[in-house]
């Protein structure tokens, strides 16, 4: 009898690339620590949930910092946020994905940090698909990104992320849900297949 195939869902920023929030606000010239104001996270939550462009967002970014910087200039420093791949896991995924695993992303992204995960994440070419923030219309941990990876793909065998919140509400729902802290935990995936 086949065995029946592995299905993993990552979550993309600090799991499979580095985050380096402190890089945009070096390039914006804020410094760290600086309160970003309530109308500028507000409008980032619309942009990764789809319910605004990019030019919308970038005109609520540019009127925050008093259009001292140009739409240009914003998004570079944006896209510095994405870093390069999580160490250990080029490796583990090609190799468990050449095993027969099946990678699905799960994340809170925007279309235009999207690009930038696929151009700096050197294993994407091994996950298969994506359950996005921006086409669900939520973020996690609301259900309807859970339900909308469970009507795609099942539940997964395993789920990477490194927020508490998204792991308790994926457990909630039986998912067999890891706080990802290193590569190395994705060698309990070697020992099902």
């Amino acid at each position: 009898m086949p065995q029946k195939q592995i299905t993993v869902a990552l979550d993309i920023g600090g799991v499979c690339v580095v985050l380096h929030p402190e890089r945009c606000c070096q390039a914006l010239g804020i410094p760290q620590g600086t309160e970003i104001p309530k109308n500028v996270t507000d409008a980032f939550c619309d942009l990764e949930c789809g319910r605004i462009s990019t030019q919308e967002w970038l005109a609520v970014f540019r009127e925050a910092l008093h259009f001292q910087r140009t739409e240009n200039e914003i998004l570079d420093a944006w896209n510095r946020i994405i870093g390069e791949t999580m160490p250990g896991m080029k490796e583990r995924v090609e190799s468990l994905a050449a095993n027969g695993v099946k990678f699905v992303f799960l994340s809170d992204v925007s279309t235009l940090h999207l690009d930038v995960c696929y151009r700096k994440c050197s294993f994407c070419h091994a996950v298969t698909d994506g359950v996005f923030s921006f086409e669900v219309g939520a973020r996690k941990p609301n259900a309807a990104m859970y339900e909308t990876f469970e009507r795609r793909h099942g539940v997964p065998d395993f789920y990477f992320d490194d927020r508490a919140c998204n792991i308790e509400a994926a457990r909630k729902r039986g998912w067999n849900a890891i706080l990802f802290n290193l590569a190395a935990q994705l060698d309990i995936i070697g020992a099902r297949t």
